[in-house]
Parts: C-alpha cells; sequence; structure tokens
C-alpha cells in the first residue's frame, strides 16, 4: 500500500479520453449533470432513445421469449405433460442461479396444475451437472419429462444414459435442456428441446442471460401461449437475485430484469427473499444488498448442506416453516465465514512462510480436508489480496480437489488445458475453474503452471479504470443523485469511478475499532470534501496535512436525522502525479547506485532536464549523521521502497533534505563503511543491521560517497 501511494507500483490508473463535444451535447440536449454525461459517454451511450432506455428501464422492452431457440417446442411439451397429468421432474445446479431457476419453473408449474418435483444434486459428493448418482436414480423411471435448469447443456453422454437404462426397462423420458453455459460441439443432447441463447443457430437478441432468467423466459412464454398476461411478473424477483448472484452482465435484458426485480422486492417480495432480509436486517435493498448478503444466504445452503432447503425457503406458503429455513440458512452462513475465515488464514501462512511464492506469477495451496463448499471463495480472497491467479486444493488422502479464481488478462482454463495430463478431472472457463488430481502430483502441477504463466507474459500490476476525471464543482448531491439512475450495479455496468487530482488535505482521522478505516477533509478550487478510505487506516503517517494528494473514487449520499450530504468513497489514493513522476525518477536513479552501475551520463541528463535538482543527489556528512542516528533509534529491521520514501519524508521534517535516492544511496555507503549491514532481500525488500563498531570511519573510504562528490562537481561544472 505504502508502494502504490510513492510510487503508484500496484496499480496503474486508466482514465478513459471523453470526447468534451459529446458531453456538452448530451447535457444541453437533456438536461443532465455533465458528471453523469461523461459517464455515460465513456459507455458508448450517445443517442437520445438508447440514454433514456437505459435509464428508465421498462418491462415492455422485454425481448420476446418465442426468439429463443426451440422456446415454442418446450412450451408445447410442457403444456402436453399438464394436459396428460405426467410426471415432471426439474434439474438444476446447487447455486444461487440454479436453486432460483429451479424455484421460478417450480413454483409456476405448480401453479397451473403440473405435477412437479425437482433434484438438486450435492456440492461435494456430487458437483455440478447431471451427476452419475442422479443418473442412476433418474434411469430408474417414474418422471415423464425432465427439465434442466442451468445445467445440461453438455450432459450428451450422461442423458444418452439414462435413455438407454430406461430403455432396457421399456421405459421412455423426455428432456427440456434449459442453459446459459456455452456450449460444446459434439456434447449437446437429443432432447425435445434445447434451449440455450448461446446455441450456434440462436437469433436471440441478448446472449448473456443466466440460468435463471432462461427460467423466467420460459414462464414467460408459457403465459402468453396460456393467455396468462404478465403473472410471470410473480418471478421477476427471483429472476433478479440469480442475475446478480451469477455475475453476469447487467446490460440490455439482464438490466430490466434486476431493475423489476428490484421493485417488486420493495413492494411485495417472494416470502422467503422477505423472510431472509429480515433476518439479516437489509431494508432499502439495492443490487449490492442481493449479490452480498441476500445470495451468500442461499449459497449456504448448498455449500454447508443440502441445496434444495433454498429452493424450500423460496417456493413454501407456510410462514412459520419460511422463517425457520431463513434462520437455518443464516446459521449456516455463519459457520461458513468462520470455516472461510479459518481455511484463509491457514493458506495465508501457507503462502507467508514459502518464499518462492513471491516470485511465483500463479498461486497453488493446499490443506488437509479444507472444507470443499468455501475453497472457492477463498481462492478468490488470496487471488485479490496478492493479484495472482490462485488454486486452493483439499487433500484427502492420495485424491486432492480444488478450486481456481483467476485476474483480469489471465485464462485460468487455458492454464488447466496446459496441465491437464496431471488431473483426473477438470473443468471452468477464463475466469474460474475447478479440478481434481493425485495429491502427489501438487507440486509439479505447481511448477508447470507458473511455466505456463510465464510464457503468457502475464502481467501483474492491477488496472484501475477511471469512468472520467472529475472537476470540484461537478461533486455535488444533484449530480450524486442523478449517477443513481445507473443502477441497478453490477457486472458490466460498475458504479462509475472518477478521480481528481491535487486535492488538499485539511484534516484527516483514522477511525474503526482498530483504526483500519481513514476518514479526509479536503479541498479543492474553492469547494470542500468529505471522504472515506475503507481499510487504508496505514496510510495516515503518509498523507501531510496541507499537502496535496490525488484520489480515485464514488461517489455516494449520506443521509442522517434528515439531511443530506455528498460523500466520496476512497478506492485508491496516492501522491499528486508531479511528485509521483518525480518518485519514479528517484527510484530509476537509486536503481542505478544499487547496482553500482555508476551512469555519470544517465543522472548528468536528468538533472540538466531538470527532472530532479542538483541538491537531490549531494549526499553531505550532516545526511549520513542523520539517517544513521534514525537507524540506530529505529533499529534492525526490514523495509520496502514504500516505506524508504515514508522515512526519507520523515527526515526532511527535521534541518537535512532527504530523498528516497540519497537515503538508498546513504545506506549504500554506511554498509561500505562498515557501520550497517545493508543487502537486499527476497520479494524487494531492503534488511537493515545496525552493526556494532568503535572504529572511526573516512567518507572518502566509500567508493559510492567518492563517486556522489564526483558527480556533484561534473554537475556544477
Amino acid at each position: 500500500m505504502w508502494e502504490d501511494f510513492y510510487i503508484g507500483s500496484k496499480a496503474f490508473w486508466n482514465t478513459a479520453s471523453i470526447e468534451k463535444e459529446a458531453v456538452n451535447e448530451i447535457s444541453r440536449r437533456l438536461g443532465l449533470p455533465s458528471l453523469l454525461s461523461k459517464v455515460l459517454v465513456k459507455r458508448g451511450l450517445y443517442d437520445t432513445e438508447q440514454i433514456i432506455s437505459f435509464l428508465k428501464p421498462a418491462a415492455k422492452n422485454l425481448y420476446d421469449p418465442l426468439l429463443l431457440p426451440d422456446m415454442d417446442k418446450a412450451v408445447s411439451r410442457i403444456i402436453e405433460a399438464k394436459e396428460k397429468k405426467e410426471k415432471v421432474i426439474i434439474y438444476g445446479d446447487y447455486d444461487v442461479d440454479g436453486v432460483t431457476a429451479v424455484s421460478i419453473l417450480f413454483g409456476f408449474l405448480c401453479s397451473i396444475g403440473v405435477y412437479v418435483t425437482y433434484y438438486i444434486p450435492d456440492r461435494v459428493d456430487e458437483g455440478y451437472g447431471i451427476s452419475e448418482t442422479a443418473a442412476e436414480y433418474l434411469s430408474n423411471g417414474g418422471y415423464d419429462l425432465m427439465i434442466t435448469v442451468d445445467c445440461g447443456i453438455s450432459a450428451k453422454d450422461r442423458i444418452e444414459y439414462i435413455c438407454n437404462k430406461l430403455a432396457d426397462k421399456n421405459l421412455k423420458m423426455d428432456f427440456i435442456i434449459t442453459d446459459h453455459h456455452l456450449p460444446v460441439p459434439g456434447m449437446i443432447p437429443e432432447a425435445a428441446a434445447v434451449i440455450n441463447p448461446n446455441l450456434e443457430n440462436s437469433s436471440y437478441p441478448f446472449k448473456h442471460l443466466c440460468g435463471a432468467g432462461v427460467a423466467f423466459k420460459i414462464v414467460q412464454a408459457l403465459c402468453k401461449k396460456l393467455d396468462m398476461g404478465d403473472r410471470y411478473f410473480n418471478y421477476v424477483d427471483l429472476a433478479a437475485l440469480g442475475t446478480v448472484a451469477d455475475i453476469v452482465s447487467l446490460t440490455d435484458e439482464n438490466r430490466i430484469i434486476v431493475w423489476a426485480g428490484i421493485e417488486k422486492i420493495k413492494r411485495c417480495p417472494n416470502p422467503g427473499i422477505l423472510a431472509l432480509m429480515k433476518i439479516a436486517a437489509v431494508n432499502d435493498v439495492d443490487s449490492r444488498k442481493l449479490a452480498f448478503i441476500l445470495a451468500p444466504r442461499l449459497n449456504a445452503a448448498g455449500r454447508m448442506g443440502d441445496a434444495s432447503r433454498a429452493v424450500r425457503l423460496l417456493t413454501e406458503s407456510d410462514t412459520l416453516l419460511i422463517e425457520k429455513l431463513a434462520k437455518d440458512l443464516n446459521n449456516d452462513n455463519i459457520t461458513r465465514q468462520k470455516i472461510q475465515e479459518e481455511i484463509y488464514k491457514k493458506a495465508l501462512e501457507a503462502i507467508e512462510s514459502d518464499s518462492k511464492y513471491s516470485s511465483e506469477k500463479v498461486l497453488v495451496v493446499y490443506g488437509e480436508d479444507w472444507h470443499h463448499g468455501v475453497i472457492g471463495i477463498v481462492a478468490s480472497m488470496i487471488a485479490d489480496r496478492y493479484y495472482k491467479p490462485c488454486f486452493v486444493l483439499s487433500v484427502s488422502g492420495d485424491i486432492a480437489k480444488g478450486s481456481a479464481r483467476s485476474i483480469d488478462g489471465f485464462n485460468i482454463y487455458s492454464a488447466m488445458e496446459y496441465c491437464a495430463d496431471l488431473f483426473i478431472k477438470y473443468g471452468g472457463h477464463k475466469q474460474a475453474g475447478g479440478i481434481t488430481m493425485k495429491t502427489a502430483d501438487i507440486n509439479e502441477f505447481r511448477r508447470r503452471v507458473n511455466i505456463y504463466a510465464e510464457s503468457t507474459g502475464l502481467s501483474l500490476i492491477p488496472t484501475i479504470e477511471i469512468d472520467a476525471e472529475a472537476e470540484p464543482h461537478e461533486l455535488n448531491i444533484e449530480a450524486a443523485k442523478a449517477i443513481t439512475a445507473l443502477a441497478p450495479f453490477g457486472e458490466g455496468n460498475e458504479p462509475p469511478v472518477f478521480s481528481m487530482k491535487g486535492m488538499t488535505v485539511i484534516n484527516k482521522k483514522r477511525v474503526g475499532e482498530n483504526g483500519e478505516h481513514l476518514v479526509l477533509n479536503l479541498y479543492s478550487k474553492g469547494y470542500k470534501f468529505n471522504a472515506v478510505c475503507f481499510g487504508m487506516g496505514e496510510l495516515e503517517p503518509c498523507i501531510r496535512l496541507n499537502k496535496a494528494i490525488d484520489l480515485v473514487f464514488t461517489v455516494g449520499i449520506d443521509s442522517f436525522m434528515g439531511k443530506t450530504a455528498l460523500r466520496l468513497f476512497v478506492k485508491a489514493v496516492r501522491t499528486t502525479e508531479n511528485i509521483l513522476n518525480r518518485n519514479k525518477i528517484l527510484l530509476k536513479a537509486a536503481e542505478k547506485v544499487e547496482c553500482l552501475d555508476y551512469n555519470r551520463d544517465w543522472i548528468y541528463n536528468v538533472i540538466n532536464n531538470q527532472m530532479v535538482n542538483r541538491d537531490d543527489i549531494r549526499l553531505s556528512r550532516e545526511d549520513l549523521i542523520s539517517l544513521y542516528r534514525f537507524l540506530c533509534k529505529s533499529g534492525s529491521g526490514t523495509y520496502t521502497d514504500g516505506q524508504l520514501f515514508y522515512l526519507a519524508e520523515e527526515l526532511s521534517r527535521g534541518e537535512i533534505r532527504m530523498n528516497y535516492f540519497k537515503l538508498l544511496a546513504g545506506m549504500h555507503v554506511l554498509d561500505q563503511l562498515g557501520i550497517i549491514g545493508f543487502s537486499c532481500l527476497a520479494g524487494g525488500e531492503y534488511g537493515v543491521r545496525i552493526l556494532e563498531s568503535t572504529q572511526k570511519a573516512s567518507l572518502e573510504d566509500s567508493a559510492l560517497y567518492s563517486y556522489l562528490q564526483s558527480l556533484q562537481q561534473a554537475v556544477n561544472e
């Protein structure tokens, strides 16, 4: 974090170039604040009709469900099952998308008199898709029609197996496959209907429906065929929950579904959703609360036990039973959080205790009998912490099962394909996956997956995408309220991110139980702002009062006792751009000195081009004395680049002028004189040891000090 503040090494700030004329035209034409117009232009929205449609989603803009491939066949077959009183089974996945998809279809089919039940596989014992256990159960007969939701598009072999087993008994069952995952060529099952917006023959206008979204479209089509009007909207809150939880793009039709779903939750929510909201103390619901408060509780059903409990919660009418199920899932979620935190700590200990991890681009960490229900979340947490792709494996005897999470720019599925011969089973997509392998092969996998990562040129520098640079006069409550019209926020429609440079700090305060957060009062061009920096409390010493900083932030409104105020929620903070660039020059100069590459011409040219001052390279006896006293006071220890920049600032508050270059050079000089021990450690850190020396040292005995003196003379000439 300190490195990011002083030299911007942790993240690259990518600010989009905005067409100012287009921004001004949209603001003039539609009467919108310029801050909102900047975001609209950044997101490719110029046309008036396009903008109004985006800012004001409407149910009338939902696409005709019959445009989905085989939808007409599926509707006819379901109506036939209703009329013939056939037995129908819905097969769905155990995650939130799966259980909401099952709940939508199950609830509606029950309401029109279809004899229907459902099957959800066990996350640990059966895994994703149509499991072997399920195939055996289904091949025993008893059902006339099976409808898959959120799975089945590549289950050709399993469905053929079920059909053959049934045929041996002179039995038959039809299949309707509904899914949203990408089809695998040659693996699409033979069925009465296959509904998937991503099929090659699909002309559906939107490709990013989730499993619950596809189930919602089936109910919409059935209502259309059965002249039931808009009764399908009874299930839009479930579709919204599944859509947000599955992290599909919240644009186009998904935006309408989530917007309409949130509106329904505010008016007349599904009883199960209402029970979860009550137990989680959720009031004014939005997409973020769906994703981070309600969805984890539904997911806990499958992570910690039987996922079908989530379907019961969302489809039951018995109030007491609903309340009990909500309480059970809430308790399961608390248990999940505890187990998750324990495993996360163990994984961090394993990473921090093995120095090899610091040089590896992909992290592979494992432990004995780690809970399968949470290792995917742990992998995601580790990937976020280190900004590296991560595999977390649970070892049970000779077999290890794991989950993978990636970062932008690294296709983790391709990485798994590269190591495919080491796996018993694997699957996933570019951002996430799962593997099963022999425990004995873990170390070889760790070695090989890093070879693959090196070959791809994977960059481990994250990028902060900034929608626009804000001007102080643009930041006000009216603009913040206008920004909320872009909601619901989520994948593909993130909350707008802004930057502002050269904001003066007029007050600062650490807050939170352990001072983990930071509150700043800022000033720029006559305007004052309040900003909250969550999780950045340790930066407080770096941020000086009456000094300027650059910020990346989102905007929000705080309401308290009837009063509203604008609040900036900080995502990143650093020293101002001109100082940042100067620090990078000093860092580069220091690296040349550190490597004893005394490149006189390079430093000479940097000074002549006024990128740094002459005094920035002049190391005096007073500088060295002050540095030595400070180090003696601090004691032996380790420092990162960022901490050395901070240390240079601290020393400059006294009578000397210090910077990173002089500080690092000074440590080398003291090391050459035998006064301290100074060394470069693994992971880019520096080690300092205070030596007990009674001998007097002459500065001229240091080759580096003599070199810097001669360089100063050359510059003066």
